[in-house]
């Protein structure tokens, strides 16, 4: 077999590899950051060298013409293509399961247009240079920066990246600034869920009621925040103070002096804080 015929068909292989991959939503990761810029690169580089080093019985300029046709048909595509993938600027964050089995690759970007939005897909690896895409388990954040609860506000933080918790091998709890949210490794995700976004807004609800009763030692963790009421009975003053591991939640470590249900921006506010007036604390359900 002549080095022509091995260059067409190693080529062949790896675009047949690469198509069956896209086609069942597997992907080599390392390409995800260029998209397919690099094996189109390929393709152009190889077609291009044989094209132009083809010899026929018969002097015929053919090979050459369909190649320079070729480039100018494909060289367009492929700067097409890198400008969109660098118009979208998706970031990557890996994270390592404690169990040892699977790690999850976390593809994010934001866009902002008036508010911004932060988009999360996701991606199940055990060696780091396969993954595949976890279907339907996209996640979106919007906001608005006025709502942002410090300025060095991010896609890693509305996800709480710093914040990670494994519930077992195959799914993953994120605690984002706007709620929980669980991802499944497996393709089998739990029939039947607890109304956790239910029960957390009845916590919140009681530990205001903590606050204003001055229950002094009554805590509730949200997103990472761990919140505990204060009292002095000396100066008949109570307050919240909020901390968080290794300053891993939404807002800073700081004392607030109570939560209030804000319907009109549809969320749970921490008011008069040490660093800034006010924090969204976690969204409101429509029926609150």
């Amino acid at each position: 077999m002549t080095k022509t015929k091995w260059a067409l068909l190693v080529l062949g292989i790896m675009d047949l590899v690469l198509i069956m991959m896209h086609g069942t939503d597997y992907y080599f990761l390392f390409l995800k950051p260029t998209g397919y810029v690099i094996p189109m690169v390929i393709n152009l580089i190889v077609l291009a060298a044989i094209g132009f080093r083809a010899k026929l019985p018969i002097r015929s300029n053919l090979p050459k013409i369909w190649t320079i046709a070729g480039l100018v048909i494909f060289i367009p595509i492929i700067l097409f293509h890198g400008f969109m993938v660098l118009l979208m600027e998706y970031s990557y964050t890996k994270i390592d399961s404690p169990y040892d089995q699977q790690s999850l690759v976390i593809e994010h970007r934001s866009f902002t247009l008036g508010e911004t939005t932060y988009s999360y897909n996701f991606y199940k690896t055990k060696f780091g240079f396969i993954g595949k895409q976890l279907d339907d388990q996209s996640i979106s954040i919007v906001a608005r920066r006025r709502d942002y609860p410090s300025e060095s506000f991010n896609a890693e933080n509305a996800l709480g990246l710093g914040n990670v918790e494994w519930l077992t091998a195959d799914s993953v709890r994120f605690h984002t600034w706007k709620g929980t949210e669980d991802v499944y490794l497996d393709s089998t995700q739990p029939s039947s869920e607890t109304d956790e976004t239910e029960n957390l807004e009845e916590a919140i609800e009681q530990f205001m009621d903590n606050a204003e009763k001055k229950e002094g030692g009554k805590t509730i963790t949200v997103n990472g925040n761990t919140l505990t009421v204060r009292y002095d009975a000396a100066a008949n003053q109570e307050w919240i103070d909020i901390a968080n591991e290794n300053e891993a939640g939404a807002i800073p470590t700081q004392q607030c002096s109570r939560i209030v249900p804000n319907k009109e921006r549809g969320y749970y506010m921490l008011e008069e804080c040490t660093h800034q007036w006010e924090y969204p604390l976690y969204p409101m359900s429509e029926k609150r």
